[in-house]
């Protein structure tokens, strides 16, 4: 990262962990005064949803986990246009200034990439907001099947 660059924030758990806390707390609340009936369609609303945001949660922590593969490209590019700017090649016109604008685009791509890193992390770090376990796999049989490395 650019030493001029200013840190990113860090960014709290995500705010549908805090709504679904809140609406629990609201369903205990209801249990509380009575009010087993609103507390319990409250509370399948709530977990109905909450199947619903897991499943989302886990597809946009997939898609987020591509900037490391974003990265890993990145370093290739940087590295190959460092390389020939050092080189013979960099030391010719014209090729020389398209070198440097492939330096500059990758340093453009590497902000943008820091940025989904931030908000990954985000995600990553949400307590609570995993989805759920894959059901063991089972061969023809039914049987649950050994995991092959």
């Amino acid at each position: 990262m650019n030493p001029s660059t200013p840190e990113p924030p860090v960014l709290s758990a995500p705010p549908w962990v805090v709504l679904r806390a809140r609406l629990l707390e609201h369903v205990a609340r209801l249990t509380a005064s009575g009010d087993t009936t609103g507390a319990a369609v409250l509370h399948a609303l709530v977990e109905g949803w909450w199947r619903d945001q897991t499943k989302w949660s886990a597809t946009a922590r997939e898609v987020l986990r591509a900037t490391h593969e974003i990265n890993n490209a990145l370093v290739g590019v940087s590295g190959s246009a460092q390389l020939l700017l050092l080189g013979p090649p960099g030391q010719q016109n014209g090729v020389r200034e398209r070198l440097q604008v492939v330096m500059r685009e990758a340093e453009r791509v590497e902000r943008a990439v820091q940025r989904l890193q931030l908000l990954r992390s985000a995600f990553d770090a949400a307590p609570g907001d995993e989805a759920p376990p894959a059901a063991p796999r089972r061969d023809r049989n039914g049987d649950a099947a050994a995991n092959a490395a």
